[in-house]
């Protein structure tokens, strides 16, 4: 199904059902700058892809397999907003933004998250507005987060927060806007990963040849 499909089809239940988190996994929302985590993306590093659109793998190299907007998940947009008009509030550099929210999949399972969070869809009613943030692994949902009032503008709650516990860990985020026609924005993102089964694997056997090496 198409994610803008999706993405209408939750607007009615995400507006008549409270957020949650699951039992492992914990999102807030807040002013002030969440924490940074080991892999950082705030779209403004050298090399950094930039374009509208560009391919939605651009992001490869940062562990993110696919990021895509809800009208299209094969791009993404990142560019200087804030040069825009009535937009400044945008920071100094570039945004990743796109229409009916913003798609992440990670190629490993995320410990934690945090980044910015803006979208202009308002603040929510039995109407309409508002907006949610789903958290998945293995493409099922394991929490989410209800934005009743988005920030876009200075001064609002942009930042967000994704932690686990007890070992539980996600590989995807859906930032998506309840508007008419919502656009949404992230910047300043970040995140722990857990190394790759076969990571685990050599510095296992690193260890192994450095105790006979001791040995011998």
């Amino acid at each position: 199904m198409h994610r803008t499909c999706v993405s209408a089809a939750a607007v009615a239940a995400a507006l008549t059902i409270a957020s949650f988190s699951g039992a492992a996994i914990t999102i807030t929302q807040n002013t002030a700058a969440a924490p940074t985590y080991s892999t950082v993306l705030n779209f403004d590093q050298p090399g950094s892809p930039t374009g509208t659109p560009i391919a939605s793998n651009s992001f490869a190299a940062w562990g993110l397999s696919n990021f895509g907007t809800g009208d299209n998940p094969n791009a993404i947009n990142v560019s200087q907003v804030n040069t825009t008009p009535g937009f400044g509030w945008l920071g100094t550099g570039n945004v990743a933004h796109g229409t009916w929210g913003l798609y992440m999949n990670f190629s490993s399972q995320l410990t934690s998250f945090s980044g910015q969070y803006w979208d202009d869809s308002g603040p929510g009613t039995f109407f309409g507005g508002g907006a949610a943030i789903g958290v998945y692994r293995d493409n099922v949902e394991v929490a989410n987060f209800f934005v009743s009032n988005p920030a876009f503008n200075p001064v609002g709650a942009s930042w967000f927060n994704i932690t686990t516990s007890d070992g539980d860990t996600f590989d995807e985020i859906r930032f998506v806007g309840f508007g008419f026609f919502p656009t949404s924005y992230v910047d300043n993102l970040s995140w722990d990963s857990v190394p790759a089964p076969s990571t685990f694997g050599l510095l296992a056997l690193s260890g192994i040849v450095a105790g006979r090496r001791r040995r011998a």
